[in-house]
């Protein structure tokens, strides 16, 4: 009889623990697959952004044994993890974009419910759950999810490490190994592996301070020595961001990034939400400072601007994603923190500042209403500009002249320029822009036309530059034309007088 109870007691005790995990994992599986596909409903998004369509366009360039040309003008940092996960896409072939776009949406998810679990750790899910529909709904987010910025999947990364850090202070290995990861998608993470290892110190052995350091260190070596092997250059990817900030007149002078820093936020966190977050901070500082610590310190940490701007970087909105999202959970506290103060005047009276907050917040919703569809109409447009831009690319007559006129396209405005290098299957250096110079244009020249989605995609009429002199029309679309210079694919080529120029063209400022 015992031995039957036992035989019988194991399987039970298996699908018991089965049912344990199932239910630990389940609600976190839910919001993220559920936050991603209301996003995919709603929007239909089916581009990718400038940064991440470069990342894809080199992580082939790297499969096909060439050099990527991290150094063209106008390319993006070269971050090295988003480089690597595009190889995972790579197999995918036409479909590489929506792989892409699913992991950015997916992130978008786990941050959501990373928020929520970070909230419910230093207070209550009332916390939680407030922090993670602010981040859900707010629409800068929702954007960067939508085109597949790697930000959020940074931010998520960054959160995950608050949450766990708050739950067992100096966890150690799990943070810096998660910390090596965020490090590789932007510097910001440098500094706080540096100082996390510089915390763990006092409490480490000896044996394993020397393995701590060599973490923190890790993503930096790796990021220089990227550089140094694809370019030649170590700090490439440091001087080559300073010098595309000036190119664009991003924000880069210490002296502006606090307005500009403080601006941002707002767009960020939407109205009136800046001015709640103060009274969230005083709330943890007076009520539940200690489990609020790791959160405001990773919050001021990564917000810190100065750091970037002494080295000459630039500040743009979504460098801030992620400060913003920690913020979001003192936002939360402000507005339901009173729920676990002891009774008595001090809970009264935060809950009736609670009260406020909300109302205010509320009151506020119908003004952000049109967010939601201009984020759909930016959506569309966009999606019908990339979609004729990769019809361009793939268009028979258009890929027979590429062929035969050397391989050399130039286009007005440097945004088309991976889209089209990638659909045209083109190899590094074959397709360049004419913006902000003047430039020597190729026997091939791609020019916007005059229509309402090309306007929103460049917020200017780029459209006005007309082609050099002789360059006669190859194909047009609703959004673009393609012309060739006289002798192009017919023989020898003939140059235009002097050689085929374009003026200069104001620069995009929409980047």
């Amino acid at each position: 009889m015992a031995t039957a109870s036992s035989t019988t007691a194991a399987p039970v005790a298996r699908l018991r623990g089965l049912s344990r995990v199932v239910g630990r994992t389940l609600p976190a599986t839910a919001t993220v697959v559920g936050v991603a596909a209301l996003l995919r409903v709603l929007y239909e998004p089916a581009f990718l952004n400038y940064d991440a369509r470069y990342s894809l366009l080199w992580a082939r360039d790297l499969s096909r044994g060439l050099v990527p040309d991290y150094t063209t003008a106008f390319a993006p940092t070269p971050h090295p993890f988003q480089t690597t996960l595009s190889f995972l896409a790579l197999p995918f072939g036409d479909g590489a974009d929506q792989v892409i776009l699913a992991l950015g949406l997916l992130s978008f998810g786990a941050l959501v419910w990373l928020v929520y679990r970070l909230g419910v750790e230093i207070h209550s899910p009332w916390v939680g759950a407030t922090a993670a529909i602010v981040v859900l709904t707010r629409p800068a987010l929702e954007r960067y999810a939508l085109i597949g910025y790697q930000d959020l999947a940074f931010a998520a990364l960054i959160v995950w490490c608050v949450l766990t850090e708050t739950r067992s202070p100096r966890r150690g290995l799990p943070v810096l190994a998660a910390l090596v990861v965020a490090g590789l998608m932007r510097p910001d993470a440098w500094v706080l592996s540096g100082l996390y290892a510089l915390y763990l110190w006092p409490v480490t052995p000896p044996r394993r301070r020397a393995a701590f350091i060599a973490l923190a260190l890790a993503a930096p070596v790796l990021w220089v020595a990227q550089d140094w092997l694809v370019t030649g250059n170590p700090l490439h990817s440091l001087q080559g961001t300073s010098a595309l900030a000036e190119q664009k007149n991003r924000t880069n002078d210490i002296l502006q990034a606090p307005y500009q820093a403080a601006w941002y936020f707002k767009l960020l966190l939407l109205a009136p939400l800046h001015f709640v977050v103060p009274l969230g901070l005083f709330f943890a500082w007076r009520h539940t400072r200690r489990a609020a610590v790791v959160v405001v310190g990773a919050a001021v940490i990564t917000g810190v601007v100065v750091l970037q701007t002494v080295l000459g970087l630039p500040l743009i909105t979504r460098y801030l994603a992620t400060p913003s999202v920690l913020l979001t959970v003192l936002f939360a506290l402000a507005v339901f923190g009173w729920r676990r103060l002891p009774r008595g005047r001090p809970r009264l009276l935060w809950a009736g500042v609670g009260g406020l907050s909300l109302g205010f917040t509320l009151g506020f919703l119908p003004g952000h209403a049109g967010n939601v569809e201009r984020i759909d109409t930016y959506v569309a447009l966009s999606t019908k500009v990339y979609g004729d831009l990769r019809l361009v690319g793939e268009a028979p007559a258009v890929r027979e002249r590429f062929a035969a006129c050397g391989q050399t396209f130039s286009t007005i405005g440097h945004r088309p320029v991976p889209d089209l290098r990638y659909w045209l299957d083109a190899p590094p250096g074959s397709v360049g822009t004419v913006e902000g110079q003047v430039t020597r244009v190729g026997p091939l020249m791609l020019i916007s036309r005059d229509a309402p989605q090309v306007w929103r995609f460049y917020r200017e009429r780029l459209s006005a530059v007309a082609p050099p002199a002789g360059y006669r029309p190859l194909y047009v679309n609703d959004s673009w034309r393609v012309y060739t210079a006289p002798g192009c694919g017919s023989g020898r080529l003939a140059q235009p007088p002097g050689g085929a120029r374009s003026e200069p063209t104001p620069q995009d400022p929409s980047r």
